[in-house]
């Protein structure tokens, strides 16, 4: 039997790829794997950069993005901003000091893509990128 389209879909081996690979980062910067996602995501979100927009990639709960952002300001990786319109909503900046980790998470966020994508041709990719956004569709029907 044939467990590729397993291995993908449960992302166990890609999710040990990344921790092997973003560890010595997260030790250097003392950040958590979240504190790492949310800070490419912001890096990347625009004008999409509340708590809601985050909760959205539907990979943390409320509390865990607060917990993060929290650090991540803590750090002087982060600025919030108060909305304007909504007050109980917060928009996310990243900082200045944030630049420096970004730069390297980006570089290890290539070589990882580089490495799951070695030897899959652009067609194949394109390809995949169709059927995994069907996918996360079907799924979203469902939750």
């Amino acid at each position: 039997m044939n467990y590729s389209l397993d291995t993908l879909l449960y992302g166990m081996q890609f999710r040990r790829l990344m921790e092997k690979e973003m560890q010595p980062l997260e030790t250097e910067y003392g950040l958590y794997k979240i504190d790492v996602q949310i800070l490419l995501y912001l890096k990347h979100a625009g004008a999409h950069n509340t708590s809601k927009d985050i909760m959205r990639l539907n990979m943390f709960t409320r509390g865990h993005i607060s917990q993060s952002l929290s650090r991540l300001q803590k750090k002087g990786y982060v600025r919030m901003e108060q909305d304007l319109e909504d007050r109980r909503c917060t928009h996310n900046y990243l900082t200045e000091n944030a630049s420096d980790a970004i730069s390297k998470i980006e570089r290890i966020s290539k070589k990882i893509k580089e490495i799951v994508l070695e030897g899959v041709t652009e067609e194949e990719q394109q390809v995949l990128a169709t059927v995994a956004q069907k996918m996360t569709r079907n799924i979203e029907k469902v939750l």
